[in-house]
């Protein structure tokens, strides 16, 4: 028991001194410049991080950071903005100068979708010629991935063109990476408007090989619930399950094999919206038990149930 004992104590002051001279040796600030250019050589988006880069050791060696932006370029507001960023990355990578990162943090984090936001094309910005892009600077030597990607208490702006805005608050998102250009999705807001308030859980996994031309997702569950003014007493809640597909030429996007339940009422179907400068709505939708006396808050006086099976709701626009 006491050789067990002292192997661990071991171990445990080799790993501490490990980290310790890492953080002593490696300073984070030398990837900076590193991470910037390989965001903008990936995604046309600039990255910027204000203060230093500084390490965070326990309970997980981690790259903590100030205010960050990420821009599209010629925006007039950042995409993403976070007054703090944690980095969690591996230990042993860093030896061999790669970086990769398990976790990267947003707190307090505003997602904007909105025209100010949006790529905007400068008419006299030059034209890169193509080839040799130019010596790599030091920190190129550095290599780095990204496992996850957590949101925490944050807030999504999202408006088109000069439709109102609509806020969706208190975001709690994880996106795990499953493979190349697939991952798994978590997903906890809430969208408050016109004294309503909305409430989503869900659960998905993205499929983003093709994007931007298009991309997919297939939401294996969610729940929801909907309370607020003009709601019944109890509000309107349920689960379900769909497929989502979102082409962007032309701007469309589908939701098929819809199974969703709102109180005791079903559906199942598709819908689909074209995402022009003039929409259009296309629903297609079957229940096998409807009760609006239950989604309306209205009650049958005679005290018999109104639930019909209805076979087929379709319409466009």
């Amino acid at each position: 028991m006491r050789r067990l004992l002292t192997t661990l104590v071991i171990l445990l002051v080799v790993l501490v001194a490990g980290m310790s001279a890492l953080v002593l040796l490696v300073n984070p600030n030398e990837f900076r410049s590193y991470m910037i250019k390989k965001v903008e050589q990936r995604s046309g988006y600039h990255l910027t991080l204000e203060g230093d880069l500084r390490w965070h050791v326990w309970p997980q060696l981690s790259i903590l950071a100030g205010r960050m932006t990420l821009t599209a370029p010629g925006a007039k507001a950042p995409v993403v903005s976070a007054d703090n960023m944690r980095l969690d990355v591996k230990l042993l990578p860093l030896l061999s100068h790669q970086l990769f990162v398990k976790q990267v943090m947003l707190k307090n984090a505003v997602i904007r979708l909105t025209p100010d936001s949006e790529e905007q094309s400068l008419p006299d910005a030059p034209i890169a010629p193509g080839g040799n892009n130019g010596e790599e600077s030091p920190a190129a030597s550095w290599k780095f991935d990204i496992d996850n990607l957590q949101v925490v208490d944050s807030l999504l702006i999202w408006q088109r063109a000069n439709n109102e805005q609509i806020n969706v608050r208190d975001i709690n998102l994880s996106l795990q990476r499953r493979g190349d250009r697939q991952a798994e999705l978590e997903l906890a807001s809430r969208i408050n408007r016109d004294q309503r308030d909305l409430s989503v859980n869900l659960t998905a996994e993205l499929d983003l090989s093709q994007y931007p031309r298009q991309a997919s997702a297939t939401v294996s569950q969610f729940n929801y619930q909907l309370e607020g003014a003009d709601i019944l007493v109890g509000g309107i809640k349920g689960q379900g399950s769909l497929q989502a597909q979102y082409q962007q030429t032309p701007r469309r996007i589908a939701l098929n094999q819809l199974q969703i339940s709102a109180n005791d009422s079903q559906f199942s179907g598709s819908i689909s919206a074209g995402l022009g400068d003039i929409p259009d709505y296309i629903l297609n939708l079957s229940s096998p038990n409807l009760n609006l006396d239950a989604l309306s808050g209205w009650h049958n006086s005679s005290g018999g149930s109104d639930e019909q099976p209805v076979r087929a709701m379709t319409a466009g626009r």
